[in-house]
């Protein structure tokens, strides 16, 4: 069973923006890590800012993030360092609000 969650928003915004192939390459990318499961998010309501990607449970949310970021997410996810060029622009109490939720385990 996976301990760490990457959770890519497949909703409308993001979607236009390239999630879709975000979440596969992602998915494909951390296919060999059985603690790890990439999986997709009905929307984390930080349109504007999209594509958005939030690591649980590290509460580390990923905003505008291209095909070029995969390599350094999927790194961070393994251990390695934060992506930080990537964690500006989100309103810190959506970000409260979207964590509460998956605390209590709704994803």
């Amino acid at each position: 069973m996976a301990s760490k969650y990457v959770l890519v928003c497949q909703n409308v915004d993001c979607m236009q923006r390239g999630s879709g192939e975000l979440f596969q390459k992602l998915k494909d990318k951390l296919a060999g890590s059985e603690d790890i499961e990439v999986k997709s998010y009905i929307c984390f309501g930080g349109c504007q800012s999209g594509p958005n990607i939030v690591l649980y449970p590290q509460k580390v949310w990923y905003c505008g993030v291209k095909q070029s970021d995969v390599e350094d997410i999927a790194a961070h996810v393994e251990g390695g360092p934060e992506v930080e060029r990537l964690t500006h622009g989100i309103d810190p109490t959506l970000k409260d609000l979207i964590y509460q939720v998956l605390d209590a385990g709704l994803f």
